[in-house]
């Protein structure tokens, strides 16, 4: 009986010791959401794609209103001025100034639908954006997401190799004392080796994701806080 506690207190060490590894490993406590989102209003400012979405949408907004403005297109006015010859018309003689106005029934017509499509190529431009924009948001959330899980593997490589260093400059202290064999210190010597080189690569790509992440910024990432 007192043997199978002592293994059932064994089981219970080791998944808390794997719920802690597990935890530790988790990029959940890494990421910042509100950090997030600050990351993603600097993108949606700053970004030139996301300035020309916006310019079409004013630009839509003003052909609205200069469309609107242009009722009067389908007036005409005319003047005419004989000071001494005279203008005859169904046996009338007109002399001095004579006006005329003119409406072009045509395009009084058609003006209400010069509105309207003025109008739907406004809500066009507005969908366009938001289409845009969410597809926009997910990239930029992603390229964050990807930078903070690159930064937290280089964290545990970081650690692992202060360990493995640790255990080199043992093994190798051993075996220069005869008390190691060759094979054991060559494994350890191979493990830091190794160990480096991937912190090595995870610098690189650490800062590629960075690079790539102030791409959609437009500034550095240690400015938004």
């Amino acid at each position: 009986m007192q043997g199978f506690f002592i293994k059932l207190s064994f089981v219970l060490i080791l998944l808390t010791f794997s719920v802690c590894v597990h935890a530790q490993e988790s990029i959940y406590s890494e990421i910042s959401f509100p950090l997030m989102q600050k990351i993603v209003d600097a993108a949606k400012e700053n970004y030139p794609k996301m300035k020309a979405y916006q310019r079409k949408i004013i630009m839509a907004q003003d052909n609205i209103t200069k469309t609107k403005r242009s009722w009067y297109d389908f007036f005409s006015f005319s003047m005419n001025y004989s000071p001494t010859n005279s203008i005859s018309i169904s046996n009338y003689v007109l002399t001095g100034y004579q006006f005329g106005l003119g409406i072009n029934f045509a395009t009084l017509l058609q003006k209400p639908y010069v509105v309207k499509e003025a109008k739907n190529q406004l809500i066009i431009a507005k969908l366009d954006k938001e289409e845009y924009d969410l597809g926009f948001e997910l990239d930029v959330k992603s390229r964050y997401v990807k930078y903070i899980q690159l930064l937290t593997v280089l964290k545990l490589q970081s650690k692992n190799e202060v360990d493995l260093d640790a255990n080199f400059k043992q093994t190798k202290y051993k075996f220069e004392k005869g008390e190691e064999t060759f094979d054991n210190y060559n494994k350890a010597l191979i493990a830091v080796t190794e160990t480096k080189q991937n912190i090595i690569a995870s610098e690189g790509n650490l800062l590629i994701a960075k690079y790539s992440l102030e791409e959609v910024i437009g500034k550095k990432l240690e400015d938004i806080r």
